[in-house]
């Protein structure tokens, strides 16, 4: 209704002021026109009724639209410029917005349009976060993002809680002469902190889901009525496109969170099945391959005292290769038949890390492969199964070998992130990487992309993380290399490394055929060399890490 009367006025204004503009430009052309037929012709024109009438619609007709039209272009743009503005721009960008379900996007729209559009110095838009029960600064126009990324106000501070129980815009100059001094300061400090002079809230059914806060151009930090009652329109409606945003991002968690759930149970099945398969497979399979292989060794063992023939010698090498390597696969399949009954102790990362790396020294130094690690102390140690940890490390180096194949770099990288309690392992390589199409495939069972591999080293992998409740993903870019993410949580019986670096971290960066770790040890190929000593007969169910090595085809 007030705006109603508001545009009645106007209209009123505009009417009174057309017709006076109209009879001062006839009153002032009939005078020019009477002076000079007066003055050329001697002919008194008001002595002619009818020809004063006659002028008289003529000049009215011949200007009225001008003057009608440059009257109506004085309001637009001098008179009610701002005012005018103002509520066409917004009311179209409310409309838009509920076609909009994504809250960065639609502060982004808000601050580009009010800062645009509007012409304001500084626009943000600050929308709550349930998670953390603050509400942080989603968008900001006229601030460099550092000055508004990181921008948080508590739930329970004095603006937000003036904001929730007024309900309306605020304004500095207005609200804050009505507090005391210290809460004057705080309210000073809280509008300093969102470079605002007016807040306005974005209410939804009674509860504050953020704000869009202004300053506008100029020494006068003020707005008028009409513009804060047309901010607080447009509110309204923002309000309702953040409240949509809202529920479309729960309503996409909990979709992702089944999803995930429901992927936890398809890998519990498959993880089930092979349970079972693996026990038949152990009964059936496996101890039959250890006689056959066992007899070949035998008789590779007499060739000096029986003359074999080079043909048959090759078919008994042949032998011994392919039953290790079936046998190796058994192996890894028993272990999940089986309980996690193996005895656990607190374990260096670091150690680890650098003893698993040592046993692949001699397979990169043959294909000219780098190897950097990068050891973030401090480290806690960590409480689990040595071997188990041994294993699942040395199937991702492994992994990140040959998928690099010749002349390349694998990057490790280790580090405790305090916040999420987790030990995070990155081993990056620089291979082809793996296509988008594979990625969700490359923890299943007997999935591989290389000739001749079995397809259970991620799996075995996942399975020994999932174990200790951790997390293990991959991400890729075709061309542009792997890395596999592993985080493992950090137990109770854990405790941070007595002796931290002084630099803070660690870097080693290993040349082709060159493995060294942080306390300057090398020589590891001859320690591997070792490792393969004495293993002339064949112990597939706990092999040496030589003898895994070399079933899995090095030398």
């Amino acid at each position: 209704m007030t705006h109603f009367y508001f545009r009645r006025r106007k209209q009123i204004l505009k009417r009174l002021m057309v017709t006076s503009v109209l009879f001062i430009f006839i009153f002032f052309s009939y005078a020019l026109f009477r002076f000079v037929a007066f003055r050329l012709f001697h002919f008194d024109v008001s002595s002619n009724d009818l020809m004063v009438l006659f002028v008289a619609v003529f000049l009215l007709s011949f200007a009225y639209k001008p003057i009608d039209y440059l009257t109506l272009l004085l309001f637009k743009e001098v008179l009610f410029k701002s005012h005018v503005a103002d509520h066409s721009v917004l009311t179209q960008l409310g409309r838009s917005l509920f076609t909009v379900l994504d809250q960065t996007t639609l502060a982004n729209l808000i601050v580009n349009t009010f800062g645009e559009a509007l012409h304001m110095k500084v626009v943000s838009v600050l929308v709550r976060d349930p998670s953390k029960l603050v509400y942080r600064m989603a968008s900001a126009f006229g601030l460099k993002p550092s000055a508004w990324r990181g921008v948080e106000l508590n739930a329970s501070c004095l603006l937000i809680e003036i904001l929730r129980t007024h309900r309306a815009p605020l304004e500095r100059e207005r609200v804050v002469p009505s507090f005391s001094w210290q809460e004057a300061n705080q309210l000073r400090h809280d509008f300093e902190q969102l470079h605002a002079s007016c807040v306005v809230p974005l209410m939804v059914q009674d509860e504050l889901i953020g704000s869009v806060n202004l300053l506008p151009q100029g020494a006068v930090k003020v707005f008028t009525p009409q513009e804060i009652r047309s901010f607080f329109e447009f509110a309204r409606e923002a309000a309702i496109a953040f409240g949509n945003a809202a529920l479309f991002d729960e309503l996409r968690e909990s979709n992702e969170e089944l999803m995930k759930i429901q992927s936890q149970f398809v890998r519990s099945a498959q993880h089930s099945a092979i349970t079972h398969l693996a026990t038949g497979i152990a009964h059936e399979i496996h101890n039959p391959l250890t006689i056959i292989s066992g007899k070949a060794q035998v008789l590779l063992l007499k060739r000096d005292k029986i003359a074999f023939d080079a043909q048959v010698e090759e078919v008994l090498k042949t032998i011994v290769k392919q039953t290790k390597r079936a046998a190796d696969i058994t192996r890894k399949l028993i272990m999940f038949s089986q309980s996690h009954k193996s005895a656990k102790e607190l374990i260096d990362f670091e150690t680890v890390i650098n003893d698993t790396i040592a046993l692949l020294s001699y397979q990169v130094s043959l294909d000219q492969i780098q190897v950097v690690k990068r050891f973030e102390q401090p480290i806690p140690k960590w409480f689990g199964n040595m071997s188990e940890l041994r294993e699942a490390f040395l199937n991702l180096f492994l992994n990140a070998v040959q998928a690099i194949d010749t002349k390349g770099i694998i990057e490790v990288v280790v580090r405790y992130r305090e916040t999420d309690q987790v030990i995070e392992l990155r081993v990056s390589d620089s291979g082809p990487g793996i296509p988008e199409s594979d990625l969700v495939q490359v923890f299943h069972p007997f999935f591989t992309t290389r000739h001749g591999a079995s397809g259970l080293g991620l799996f075995v992998t996942q399975q020994i993380i999932h174990g200790y409740q951790g997390s293990i993903r991959a991400e890729s870019e075709s061309g542009r290399g792997a890395t596999f993410i592993v985080e493992l949580p950090v137990s109770e019986k854990t405790f941070p490394l007595g002796k931290v670096n002084d630099l803070g971290s660690t870097t080693t960066q290993f040349g082709p055929g060159h493995m060294e770790d942080d306390r300057g040890h090398s020589g590891v190929t001859e320690n591997l060399a070792k490792l393969g000593e004495g293993s002339g007969s064949f112990r597939p169910l706990t092999p040496s890490p030589a003898q895994f090595l070399r079933s899995c085809g090095f030398p």
